[in-house]
């Protein structure tokens, strides 16, 4: 897993530490693709997560999601409001 630069020093300014959560939406109706949440601060529970030291962040992430090279946190922007997502994910 990579952390891009602008996401490096936004979650630097916000404390160093991120937490990447998969929500299943299995049994429902409609066939739901999700993509995992990516916020500030530690989860609720670090059960079911591993910790990782990227870049001098320490970033939970879910057992489910687990780490790979192909996964990049970044920085999106939109009408000024700034917020983190998870680059590379495939749904199946």
């Amino acid at each position: 897993m990579k952390i891009d630069a602008s996401a490096r020093d936004y979650i630097l300014k916000k404390g160093g530490k991120v937490s990447i959560t998969y929500h299943d939406v299995a049994n429902t109706c409609i066939d739901v693709k999700t993509i995992p949440e990516v916020s500030i601060g530690l989860p609720p529970s670090t059960d079911k997560y591993i910790l990782l030291n990227i870049d001098g962040i320490d970033v939970y992430v879910d057992k489910f999601v687990g780490d790979s090279d192909n996964l990049k946190i970044k920085l999106n922007k939109v009408f000024g409001f700034k917020y983190l997502v998870l680059d590379g994910w495939k749904t199946i």
